[in-house]
């Protein structure tokens, strides 16, 4: 897959912004059961004629559910170059593959402040905080989880 260049086909402007946060507090089940917490994370792309909007979504839960189900969604609004957004044909294009290959410190920048907000949702909720990494959660090949 060729290398998106975001450089040429953005302009520099993106605005970053918290598109969603879900937070459910679970009823307590046996709370000397062991749980396995979830960690997975999902970036999604959705265009128009003028923008690209990305969303990364960090998802929680427990295995077997208990105490919550969270689910934080950052996303970057990244407006298109004019001069340049017809050289590509955006609907077969995997933006969401380019951006997390290409575009690593706006990615971080979504990650952390999604690590950040985990943190501080479960620290309101009365738990420790919950750090999550400020990095894609993957599995063993790789791929995000």
């Amino acid at each position: 897959r060729p290398m998106l260049d975001f450089n040429r086909y953005f302009l520099p402007e993106s605005q970053i912004f918290l598109d969603n946060l879900q937070y459910e507090k679970l009823e307590k089940q046996n709370t000397t059961e062991k749980r396995k917490l979830n960690c997975k994370d999902t970036i999604l792309a959705q265009h128009s004629d003028k923008w690209v909007k990305i969303n990364f979504n960090r998802t929680l839960s427990f295995a077997p559910e208990g105490v919550f189900r969270l689910s934080v969604t950052f996303g970057v609004l990244m407006p298109l170059n004019p001069q340049t957004k017809d050289e590509i044909n955006w609907k077969e294009t995997d933006i969401a593959g380019a951006f997390r290959e290409s575009c690593k410190p706006l990615l971080t920048s979504l990650m952390s402040r999604t690590s950040l907000m985990v943190a501080q949702i479960t620290s309101a909720s009365g738990q420790n905080p919950l750090i999550t990494p400020a990095s894609p959660v993957t599995d063993p090949a790789g791929n995000m989880q």
